[in-house]
């Protein structure tokens, strides 16, 4: 089952330069995305999307391979959902 994820409309996000800033009521904290992960925070805020879509996505602006940015990829969600700052979506 591919599940699809995507930005919790409850989480405001800024970008400055290149990396974003995250605020969550909920959590009553900030966080900060590196360029990478602005990228992908981007993406789902624009639509939800599945670990693979994101793949697809990143190996095209980005010089590496499948293995590593899969992983990182998954890492991101991960973290993103532990954190609740992104949400499981209805395919």
């Amino acid at each position: 089952m591919n599940r699809k994820w995507q930005v919790n409309p409850e989480v405001l996000s800024s970008k400055i330069d290149e990396e974003a800033i995250l605020m969550s009521f909920e959590a009553e904290s900030y966080f900060g995305l590196d360029p990478v992960g602005s990228r992908v925070w981007e993406l789902l805020s624009k639509q939800a999307a599945t670990a693979d879509e994101l793949v697809i996505l990143m190996m095209e602006e980005y010089e590496v391979n499948e293995r590593t940015c899969r992983e990182d990829v998954q890492k991101f969600i991960d973290d993103m959902l532990a954190k609740k700052l992104i949400l499981q979506v209805a395919v």
